[in-house]
This record gives structure tokens, sequence and C-alpha cells, in this order.
């Protein structure tokens, strides 16, 4: 049987997943327990960056998502070809490592293991959903809703790998007076500040005469050169706090996050520094979350039914029990009743 494999099985996969998860969560606990003992110990204030996180943990990631890929094929697919399609999917990110074709090391590793994970998942509920079997209908939906939860994970994951290398971020200084479009470096967006209000708000604080100094900025947005969305962010004084602080402006479309927000202003000279983020591909991410709810949501309502099928045969069983043991127990009564007046009866004719 030289097809066979016989350490190929999903309790063989599920045990290697759970130990390379305790990997990476000890990778994790140890990264935030860091700055806590050098403080301890040392008296020292130290920061790690997410850099600090990403490089330790992108390998156990990686091995999550290759086991998850063998898991969804073992027993849907021939054992002969799993470990060929999850060892080629690992080749190909080391391949796309050196090669770089989209000048992302992290994309270029990510990208075919995520992809060959993605269909696997899809493949294996592909073959639930159509392969002839006898579950019931409410046990299909619980093991599909499990696998829609993978997919969750997933579209998570890519959506985090993508959004976080491929975000762009810039920034430039506007003039309310000038009316001129800016460009910013690195992005496809334009800015023009249209107006610039301020005003009092609140109560009168000491010397001022509201609690608050407020300037609305108002801008249009172009995408590429023409005209897309007007925006407004606010930059705000607060004199009974002693502190500044802004609003923001975020669209989010079916692609890509846009982001701006303000850092600097000038009022007197009518300009202001605002800030500008895109960020691509971020929807992946809010999808993924989305299916991981639709998932959970799904298993639980159909397990809690199953808990209450289990349960509802035995009430039916004892309900169908009790009857003939209450008809038994009267006329084990009614024996030892009569028992008892016989033995009454002769004991009264013997002292006669």
């Amino acid at each position: 049987m030289k097809n066979k494999i016989p350490n190929l099985t999903t309790s063989n996969n599920m045990l290697a997943a759970v130990v390379t998860f305790l990997l990476l969560a000890t990778i994790i606990t140890m990264g935030m327990l860091t700055p806590l003992i050098a403080k301890l110990a040392n008296g020292v204030d130290l920061s790690l960056e997410p850099a600090y996180f990403n490089n330790r943990s992108a390998i156990p990631v990686a091995a999550l998502v290759l086991l998850l890929s063998t898991c969804m094929l073992t027993g849907y697919a021939d054992k002969k070809y799993i470990i060929p399609v999850v060892t080629a999917s690992a080749l190909l990110s080391i391949i796309f490592a050196v090669l770089s074709p989209f000048g992302n090391t992290p994309i270029d590793i990510s990208l075919p293991i995520l992809i060959v994970a993605l269909m696997a998942t899809f493949y294996r509920i592909y073959k639930m959903v159509s392969g002839k079997q006898n579950a019931a209908t409410k046990e299909k939906i619980r093991k599909i809703s499990a696998h829609v939860i993978h997919l969750g994970i997933l579209m998570i994951l890519l959506g985090i790998v993508l959004s976080s290398n491929m975000k762009m971020e810039s920034s430039g200084v506007l003039s309310s007076e000038s009316g001129e479009i800016i460009s910013f470096a690195g992005q496809h967006y334009q800015l023009k500040v249209t107006s610039m209000n301020s005003y009092y708000s609140g109560e009168a604080f000491r010397n001022y005469p509201a609690s608050s100094y407020t300037t609305e900025v108002i801008f249009d947005i172009y995408k590429d050169g023409s005209y897309f969305k007007s925006g407004k962010v606010d930059y705000i004084t607060d004199f009974k706090w002693g502190q500044t602080y802004t609003t923001t402006y975020i669209n989010r479309g079916l692609t890509e996050e846009l982001f701006i927000a303000p850092r600097a202003i000038d009022e007197s000279a009518g300009e202001i520094d605002l800030y500008m983020r895109t960020v691509p591909y971020i929807n992946s991410l809010w999808g993924g979350i989305y299916l991981m709810i639709i998932g959970i949501v799904a298993l639980l309502v159909t397990d809690r039914r199953n808990k209450e099928k289990a349960i509802y045969p035995n009430i039916v069983a004892s309900e169908r029990i009790n009857p003939a043991t209450t008809e038994n127990e009267e006329k084990y009564n009614r024996m030892l009743q009569q028992e008892i007046e016989k033995r009454k009866s002769k004991r009264m004719k013997g002292k006669r």
C-alpha cells in the first residue's frame, strides 16, 4: 500500500497545530512580559515595536497556515497528493522570497501559502456541500460553519499582511487662501482646502469666552486628478483641560481605506498640516471578522439544537416508562394490602 501515509491523520494534524499554537502563544507572552521584567529588574523603560513580534511570530503562523491546508485536504483528497501540494506552497514561498515578485518580502512569503490554504478551505466546503452524505442538513451546517471560521481566520491574516505592508503614509501643508490642490507623496489622492472657520464653544472659562476653541477645516478630495468626495476635520483647543485634540476623516471603500487627520494648524496664515494614510485591502480583515462571527453563531445554534434533540428522546422515554412503573407499583400495593387483610382475618379467627 504505497499510497498510504499512516501518520497523516486529522488527530495528528490537530496535535501539530496545537503544539505550534502554544509555541506562538509563548513567543507573544514572552514579548509582552519582557518590558515588565526589564522595568522590575533594572528600572529600564523598554518598548518593543510591532516588528519584534512580526519577525518572531512569522514562522509559527506560516506553519499554522500550512497545517490548516493539510487538515482541510485530509480525508477529502488522496493522501499521496496532500504532502506534495502543501510542500509546493512552502517552496513557492521560498522562491517568491528570493525573486520578490511583489517587491515586499512579507507579502512574497505569505501569499502562496495563504492562497493555497484558501483554496483548500473552499475545496473542503465544496466537497461537504456537494458530497452524497447521509448526514442531516443541520449536521452539514454545523460542519460547514467550522470551516467558515477557518476561512475568516485566513481572510484576517490576508488582510493584515496586505494592509500592513501596502499602506501609504504622507503629509502635506495646505492653504485655504491659495486654494491649491496638493498632492501627497506616493498616494493617488490629492486635497484642496476650501474653507477654515473658527469659533468658540462651551461655557466661559477663566479669561476665555468659552471652554474650547475649534477650527473647522473643510476640504475636497481628488482621486487621480478627478473630484472624489468632500470631507471635514476639526482642530480643537480645550482651555479647561489644557490640551489639544482633533477629529479625523475616514472613508472606507471596497478596496481601500482613506484616513486623514490634522497634525498642526497656523490659523493666522490659513495653513494646516494634514496627515494622510491609505490602507489597501483592509476590507479583507473586516470581512474575515464577519465570517468568523457568522461561523461561530451558526456553530452555536446547531450545537444547541443537537443537544436539545439528544435530551428530548430521553424525556420521551422516561415518560413512556413512568406510567408502566406507576401501574406496577399500584398492583404491588393492592396485592400487599390483600395479603395484610388475609393475615388479619386469620388472627381474628384464631382468637375466637
